[in-house]
């Protein structure tokens, strides 16, 4: 299924799989610094991590049924993930996380360069606190929709 993405060479998407549920609770992870902050022991914060992980796969599968989830990779390896739920001309970017080696390595920017070929037209909401993130959409011609305490909204058509 990876070919029906027009990525350069040395990039691939295929879609997630069981054995990539480590990789992915890794990921998860490393997205969210912050609740490496809380003052707990290690095997309890190991514990809450995943529980947070469990917990939004299936607000996710629950709230977006037509959900896919992609494996992103290079000639390197795997090095992030993308899941999106789609229409006939539209796609919803769900979540899209890079692992922190990757990050500002231009992953991001093919990725969604080849979903812009694509589709009509993407949507995604960007957490206001992420601010490369929302500089890579913006510079890729996506533009504000709507904003709330915690996240813009943007489009590109």
């Amino acid at each position: 299924m990876s070919n029906e993405w027009a990525l350069p060479p040395g990039y691939s998407l295929r879609l997630a799989e069981q054995g990539d549920e480590e990789f992915l609770r890794s990921l998860f992870c490393s997205a969210r610094p912050e609740l490496s902050l809380l003052p707990l022991p290690p095997e309890q914060l190991s514990t809450l991590m995943r529980q947070q992980y469990e917990s939004q796969q299936r607000g996710y599968s629950h709230q977006y049924p037509r959900l896919e989830h992609w494996i992103i990779a290079t000639h390197s390896g795997t090095v992030g993930k993308i899941m999106f739920e789609r229409s006939q001309s539209a796609m919803h970017i769900i979540d899209f996380i890079i692992t922190p080696e990757w990050r500002k390595r231009g992953v991001g920017r093919t990725i969604l360069i080849a979903l812009k070929a694509h589709a009509g037209s993407l949507s995604l909401r960007v957490d206001r606190q992420n601010v490369n993130a929302k500089r890579l959409y913006l510079q890729l011609g996506f533009v504000m929709s709507q904003s709330s305490d915690r996240h813009d909204f943007l489009i590109w058509s």
